[in-house]
């Protein structure tokens, strides 16, 4: 953040008349709503700026006592006073709150100063009621419950820049320049780890051993077996090494680990398995296909996502905990946008689980007149907004077609949905999405 620039969107911000929101949403973003006018504050210490971002979809919720703080102190606050420190890229931000019996003065410092970088909220006595990262150093302390030491003015460096002549194409230009940055190096990264599961992927299905060769191999143990057993009481416990005819007169030659009898039962019980392994390798085969195709449908999203929050979104950085791990993982895939849930399914069964554990009031969603995954948005009792509704049309779209183009999406709430048959569904009371697959 240059000081030039910070000095002239003070003087911008000097227009405004409350502080009507502001919300962290992002580990160092910050969405605040000067009156109606919605600005975000990236606090990153590489890369800190002011921007708009107009199709942003928040996708994690904060309750830390920091965020406590910012919802009491200064959602709907009359805005007091805005100003830049003196030689210093710190935003000073001065706010009342008027409660039923009292009034708050709070002071909020966005201080955009390189490694030190912070957001800090002290009361109307310079006392830290909160910051977003407490730090110890040989200028200052930032802990609750201290005063806040200024910091002293030091000399700028920087050169000269123009005049800010449109706020709003300044602020999503610094968007994309922030945008771009961030946006090329975190999807190589997470293409990588897709290329990597789809790698593993393929090497366990060549490993899959086909149908034929399971059998072939268990009707050789199982004539071992029959030719053991018909010769056993020709032989005794002790031998180990011998040649005996099968029923065609052929010679067979056995070099056994355990005595003639034992090694009889391990000849048919191994063909059994065999026997079982080959019934089922088709089904084997099938999963590893199926989530071949999930992973390869998440990796064309991932290559056309067009903002970093998009990409969390659909690869986390980090793993979900526990509790919010999908409990039917292996045939529906789940996306967690703040406190919506969106999930899609694998497969046919995923379709029919969905249907089938899905509330009334969720929405469901389906491409227009043609088979494709069952997408349920769980909204936990929220307005389902454009955004999501949208981008869950996208995801969608995504898993259910491969080739390029633009696709309709149905979707309207469960209780509109009636099974047929599976995972088959007749549905009323629907709204349509357009969406453009790349």
């Amino acid at each position: 953040m240059k000081y030039q620039h910070l000095i002239q969107i003070c003087e911008f911000l000097q227009n405004f008349k409350t502080l009507s929101h502001i919300k962290r949403v992002g580990d160092n973003l910050f969405k605040l709503s000067f009156d109606s006018y919605e600005l975000f504050f990236d606090m990153n210490k590489t890369a800190c700026n002011i921007h708009k971002n107009g199709s942003f979809v928040e996708n994690k919720i904060y309750k830390a006592p920091f965020d406590g703080v910012l919802a009491k102190r200064l959602v709907k606050s009359k805005i007091l006073q805005i100003c830049v420190v003196e030689n210093n890229r710190i935003l000073h931000i001065k706010t009342e709150l008027k409660a039923s019996y009292k009034a708050f003065i709070t002071n909020l410092y966005f201080e955009f100063t390189g490694r030190f970088t912070n957001v800090i909220i002290t009361d109307e006595k310079g006392v830290i009621l909160e910051a977003l990262r407490h730090l110890d150093n040989d200028v200052r302390s930032v802990r609750v419950g201290r005063v806040l030491a200024p910091l002293p003015p030091y000399k700028i460096k920087e050169k000269d820049v123009e005049k800010i002549e449109n706020f709003d194409e300044f602020f999503e230009g610094e968007f994309e320049k922030l945008n771009l940055a961030n946006l090329a190096q975190i999807r190589n990264s997470k293409l990588t780890q897709i290329d990597k599961k789809i790698e593993i992927l393929h090497a366990n299905l060549n490993a899959v051993q086909k149908e034929s060769e399971l059998l072939a191999k268990a009707e050789n143990l199982a004539n071992l077996g029959q030719v053991l057993s018909a010769n056993l009481y020709n032989l005794s416990d002790w031998q180990r090494e011998f040649c005996l005819n099968d029923e065609n007169g052929e010679s067979v030659e056995f070099r056994l680990e355990n005595p003639p009898k034992i090694a009889m039962n391990e000849f048919f019980n191994e063909a059994k398995k065999l026997r079982q392994k080959a019934a089922n390798s088709h089904i084997q085969i099938a999963n590893l296909n199926e989530k071949i195709e999930f992973y390869e449908n998440l990796k064309n999203l991932i290559a056309n996502a067009k903002s970093v929050e998009e990409l969390e979104i659909l690869l986390p950085k980090k793993r979900i905990s526990a509790n919010l791990k999908e409990k039917n993982a292996e045939f529906v895939q789940s996306f967690y946008i703040g406190e919506f849930k969106i999930s899609v399914g694998k497969n046919e069964k995923g379709n029919e689980f969905l249907l089938k554990n899905s509330a009334k009031n969720d929405f469901w969603f389906h491409l227009k007149d043609r088979a494709s995954a069952h997408v349920i948005v769980q909204t936990n009792k929220q307005n389902l907004s454009e955004e999501i509704a949208k981008f869950a049309a996208k995801i969608c779209v995504n898993f259910s077609v491969k080739e390029a183009g633009n696709y309709l999406v149905d979707y309207t709430k469960r209780l509109n949905v009636s099974p047929v048959k599976g995972s088959f569904v007749h549905y009323v009371d629907y709204k349509t999405i357009g969406v453009l697959k790349p």
